[in-house]
C-alpha cells in the first residue's frame, strides 16, 4: 500500500524505559517512530519541564530544551501542553529551530494565542465535535487534528482530511491492539499514538504501512 501511518510514541517508547524520560525518547528514535509525545509544564521558577502530572519540588526531570536538543533532526515532537505560556513555548522552539518539527496540542485558547503570536504556528486541536472542529479549522488553520475515544468518528476524520490536516488518534489501553489499529486506519486516520510503539511498528511494517 502507498499509505504511511505515522507512529506517535506516547511519552516516548516506555516499554522498557521510564515514561517521559530522555531514554524513552531515544528508544522511540531507535525504533523509527515518527513522533514522540511529551507533556510540558512550567516550574515555579519558570523552567519548562517534562511531566504529565503536577510538579513536585526537588524532582529531577528532563527540560524542554533537553528534549528539543535530543529530537532535532531525528524525530518530530507531539507537544501536549499541560501548563506553559505561549511566549515561552515559542521562544524555546524557535531557539532550537524546531518550528517545522513540532505539533502543539492544548486547549483552544492556548492554540489561538500561539497563532496570534506566530501566525501559522503548527497547532493540533482536539476534534471534540463537528461545530468545534469547524471553528478550529477556520481560526487556527491547524496542521493536524487530534482524536480520542470520545470524538473518533469517521465523519470528523474525513472533515479533517478534507481540510488537508493529518488525523492523529490515541490508541492506548484496551484499544492499543491490531484490531483497533486496523479500524482506525480504515476510518482514514494518518497517525496513531500508542503505548506499544514496537508492536505497532512491527504490525504496520508487516502490512506495508510504514517503512
Amino acid at each position: 500500500m502507498a499509505r504511511k501511518i505515522q507512529v506517535i510514541a506516547h511519552r516516548g517508547a516506555h516499554e522498557n524505559q521510564p515514561q517521559n524520560s530522555l531514554a524513552a525518547y531515544q528508544a522511540a528514535i531507535d525504533l523509527g517512530c515518527d513522533y514522540i509525545e511529551t507533556d510540558l509544564r512550567t516550574s515555579s521558577r519558570g523552567q519548562l519541564l517534562i511531566k504529565h502530572d503536577a510538579l513536585s519540588e526537588g524532582e529531577s526531570l528532563p527540560t524542554f530544551d533537553d528534549v528539543l536538543s535530543l529530537a532535532k533532526g531525528r524525530i518530530r515532537i507531539y507537544l501536549d501542553v499541560k501548563q506553559a505560556l505561549p511566549a515561552a513555548i515559542v521562544g524555546a522552539v524557535e531557539q532550537h529551530g524546531m518550528r517545522d518539527s513540532i505539533l502543539t496540542y492544548g486547549g483552544f485558547q492556548l492554540l489561538r494565542d500561539l497563532v496570534q503570536l506566530r501566525p501559522g504556528w503548527p497547532c493540533m486541536p482536539e476534534a471534540v465535535n463537528e461545530s468545534l472542529l469547524k471553528q478550529s479549522l477556520a481560526d487556527l488553520k491547524p496542521r493536524a487534528i487530534a482524536f480520542s475515544g470520545g470524538d473518533f468518528k469517521p465523519e470528523l476524520v474525513q472533515l479533517a482530511l478534507a481540510a488537508g490536516c493529518d488525523a492523529f488518534l490515541d490508541r492506548q489501553g484496551k484499544t492499543d491492539n491490531p484490531e483497533d489499529w486496523e479500524k482506525a486506519i480504515q476510518a482514514g486516520v494518518t497517525g496513531i499514538q500508542t503505548d506499544r510503539p514496537s508492536a505497532l511498528l512491527a504490525w504496520l511494517r508487516t502490512n506495508h504501512l510504514h517503512p
